[in-house]
């Protein structure tokens, strides 16, 4: 529950009792209680001013987004769609082609519709915001027809982010430099560079295409301090063109850091569409962002945490072997908001993923259950705990725990109830309940909502196998193994974790298993240090599938941990080359292949790398 007082405190601060506010703190004061488990008091506060401010609307249909972005519920997905549709429209600043005819040819040319800079600007961006996340949403059909249509949405918000990005950052270049030059009576070359502050990140400067940043971040760094009172390009302050740069951030660096990590498959499409997609670029501006005044600051910061603890590990984007490596940003970052956050169910939630990252299990196990007692009654963030609680007993080999968590999700969340009955039955059958698991795996091919949905695919092909055939309790142990494999959760897992999932293989006696057999032995002794015995084993799953016309994806994952064995040595990354590029050249149309082919490519840009260093 929302810590009680805070959040109309916050409120009152902004709200004067006669009918004008300040919707900039209005705003951000809304999103603020939204993430410190108000989402209802939210939606009330934004509900009551959307329809006397931009900024009111633009956090009003957030809320629908948010809710339908963390359920994936088809009913949620739809009504947010509709309100951000409403938004946009609300915001747009078009008059549409004959009325924008007319007034281009009128005598009088009046500024449109009496709107400030600052509303004109910050319209485009809401207008922008909008239609990326209307993009998200149409996405997660995972269908073709939604992949042509979100991507007309991400090309219109990508050519207004870009053009907001390029005018706003010119007009703090314009004020940075005529308040240097004033102060100091001569004129700066901007092309030049400057110098960062002592605390700032040397990486970002290094880059000539970061010269404007670096400049504005110097000037902010400094003592020289711009009054808010001070008029820069006619009605726009210093501080107004800050928190409008905030706000372009949020989406430009989004829409970067997104582009970044696309499979290999879809960068030429990216590139076709005129997207760029510069990491460091976006985690600049979501940090940026982050730092602002803007409404979007707590949202970036979640970016930010996000991409450190999911994005980051599940995608191997620091190379195969350093999954933990963004746990020190993300705890800096919770560290820096833990007095605005203190009791927020989202923040707890990746305070868990720190410690899950970390091997603490058992202390990320107590996080993820206080954030979701801190969640009570906003049922997304709920079931988003739950999953983690679930999957946590499933690691532990705890079958009748996660039979119990899965079972809820399987009643209550509305995403993918073939992949939650897939569990269901692993649960139950692991558990030595072959009728009921052989039932359940029935349901589950009748339950694939989307067909180009990987994880239902995968769950339905898994299950057609147990339709005419009961399972055994070993082969649904072995599955529950898979699926950890899969989920990437292995380098999670402690070496006390690790040895009962070992055990799992070894209990394995129907050779028609053994290719996926071994290859889970061979993860499992990678991850507790025993090389020689992972290489055997991996090897031998290779061998054990070669003939074989299903399953394609035990291959391509046994030579990408090949690889990652051999990324640890010096004189064996010629051979992770060798097989890293045998999976992308060789092996298509597995299971979970765009997963795959995303670590495939950080691989190979990570020994292209190394390549260069040791030529210097």
């Amino acid at each position: 529950m929302m810590a009680q007082g805070s959040g109309m405190e916050d409120l009152n601060s902004v709200d004067n009792g006669e009918g004008s506010f300040d919707e900039v703190e209005m705003a951000l004061t809304g999103i603020n209680m939204m993430l410190n488990n108000g989402f209802d008091e939210a939606s009330a506060l934004f509900d009551k001013y959307r329809e006397e401010s931009p900024l009111m609307q633009a956090g009003y249909s957030f809320v629908f987004f948010m809710q339908a972005l963390m359920s994936f519920e088809e009913d949620k997905l739809a009504t947010a769609q509709k309100v951000l549709q409403e938004t946009e429209k609300f915001c747009d600043i078009s008059d549409g082609f004959v009325k924008s005819f007319k007034r281009k040819f009128s005598k009088k040319k009046k500024a449109e519709n009496g709107m400030s800079t600052e509303e004109k600007i910050q319209r485009q961006v809401i207008v922008a915001d909008s239609l990326l996340y209307q993009a998200i949403l149409t996405f997660t059909n995972q269908d073709i027809p939604s992949y042509i249509k979100g991507g007309w949405f991400l090309r219109r918000a990508w050519k207004i982010y870009e053009k907001l990005h390029k005018e706003v950052t010119g007009l703090r270049e314009k004020a940075s430099l005529k308040k240097i030059g004033g102060f100091v009576g001569t004129s700066v070359d901007i092309s030049k560079g400057v110098t960062p502050p002592a605390t700032a990140n040397p990486q970002l400067y290094a880059d000539s295409n970061h010269t404007v940043v670096s400049a504005l971040q110097h000037t902010e760094s400094s003592e020289l301090q711009i009054q808010p009172t001070d008029r820069l390009n006619g009605d726009l302050s210093e501080d107004a063109l800050a928190r409008l740069l905030g706000s372009v951030n949020f989406g430009y660096g989004t829409f970067q850091l997104s582009m970044s990590m696309v499979p290999p498959k879809i960068l030429k499409l990216i590139e076709f569409l005129g997207f760029e997609g510069d990491r460091e670029v976006g985690l600049t501006c979501l940090d940026y962002t982050s730092r602002s005044r803007d409404m979007k600051a707590p949202l970036a910061t979640l970016s930010l945490l996000w991409y450190h603890t999911v994005l980051r590990p599940f995608f191997a984007l620091d190379g195969a072997n350093h999954f933990n490596a963004g746990t020190q940003e993300a705890e800096a970052i919770i560290r820096d908001k833990e007095s605005a956050f203190p009791n927020s169910s989202l923040f707890l939630f990746f305070r868990g993923r720190i410690h899950r990252l970390r091997k603490e299990n058992d202390k990320a196990y107590e996080i993820y259950t206080r954030a979701m007692e801190e969640a009570k009654g906003q049922r997304e963030i709920e079931l988003m705990c739950l999953y983690e609680i679930s999957w946590y007993s499933l690691m532990k080999l705890n079958w009748e725990r996660s039979l119990e968590g899965f079972i809820r999700l399987r009643k209550e969340s509305k995403w993918s109830k073939c992949y939650y009955t897939y569990l269901v039955a692993v649960c139950l059958g692991s558990q030595g309940k072959i009728k009921e698991a052989h039932e359940t795996f029935q349901e589950v091919p009748g339950l694939v909502k989307r067909k180009n949905n990987q994880i239902e695919i995968f769950s339905a092909r898994r299950a057609e196998r147990y339709i005419k055939v009961e399972p055994t309790k070993e082969h649904c142990r072995l599955l529950t193994l898979e699926l950890i494999f899969l989920w990437h959760a292995l380098p999670t897992c402690s070496k006390d974790d690790l040895k009962p999932l070992l055990e799992v293989c070894e209990m394995q006696t129907d050779p028609s298993v053994f290719h996926l057999k071994c290859l889970l032995e061979g993860t499992l002794y990678k991850e507790l240090g025993d090389e020689d015995m992972a290489i055997q084993c991996l090897r031998e799953a290779l061998a054990r599938h070669q003939g074989r016309k299903d399953d394609g994806h035990v291959a391509a994952f046994a030579l990408f941990e090949l690889a990652s064995i051999y990324m640890t040595k010096p004189e064996t990354l010629s051979l992770a080359k060798e097989e890293l590029h045998l999976i992308k050249n060789n092996y298509k149309d597995y299971d979970f292949e765009n997963r795959l082919s995303v670590r495939v490519n950080n691989a190979l840009k990570k020994l292209k790398g190394a390549s260069a260093s040791s030529l210097q």
